[in-house]
């Protein structure tokens, strides 16, 4: 049901992709230069990695060290546990190396969606947990095994409670509760929520 849902969306949104992907192209091209997609390895189902795709947003030459030690600092170099208790998010405020476009996509989220094309290639689904990257994981420990149990997703029960407002410590009680109550009516319902949450840009950075 999953698989089947995914392939509905795709052919539900596949007008608005081939007109949205060239456009959004052509104006990375033309205001920020090239490349047009940012690729990464990511982590997806049983620990297996991909090559994760989205929309440049930053510079071409823009290191992931800085994400490294930020994530590295908000974990206090120790494992994550799963909580809702208040903490620091995983915002990193006033990114200089964000593009002028790239500010504009990652408002809207329109950075993301070329990550249709990993749910086309059966990596991701619409609906999953967000794909870690390596360095990211590894703050996981004990709960990366079953977090990495379904297929990572574009939108989450994370990414509708507020996205980049959350803490590493609140996306991965949210990641775990998905899990846990996984259900077709629950994918529907984020799915919706999501909408929304994008319309109203909450937490977008």
């Amino acid at each position: 049901m999953k698989g089947f849902i995914d392939l509905l969306i795709f052919i539900i949104l596949f007008p608005l992709i081939i007109i949205l992907i060239p456009l959004i192209s052509l104006f990375i091209i033309f205001f920020d230069s090239r490349p047009i997609l940012f690729s990464q390895l990511r982590m997806g189902r049983h620990g297996k990695e991909f090559k994760f795709y989205k929309f440049r947003t930053m510079e071409p030459m823009s290191s992931d060290e800085l994400h490294k030690q930020h994530y590295r600092q908000l974990s206090n170099e120790k494992l994550i546990e799963p909580s809702l208790e208040p903490s620091d998010p995983i915002r990193i405020e006033n990114d200089d190396r964000i593009t002028k476009v790239g500010k504009f996509l990652r408002k809207t989220s329109l950075d993301e969606l070329p990550n249709i094309f990993n749910v086309l290639f059966g990596h991701m689904s619409f609906i999953g947990p967000r794909p870690l990257v390596k360095y990211e994981a590894e703050l996981y420990g004990v709960y990366l095994k079953k977090r990495n149990s379904v297929k990572p997703g574009i939108s989450g029960l994370a990414q509708i409670q507020g996205r980049l407002d959350l803490s590493l410590q609140e996306r991965l009680y949210w990641d775990l509760k998905y899990i846990e109550d996984l259900s077709t009516l629950n994918d529907l319902k984020i799915i919706f929520k999501t909408i929304k949450s994008v319309l109203s840009r909450k937490g977008a950075n």
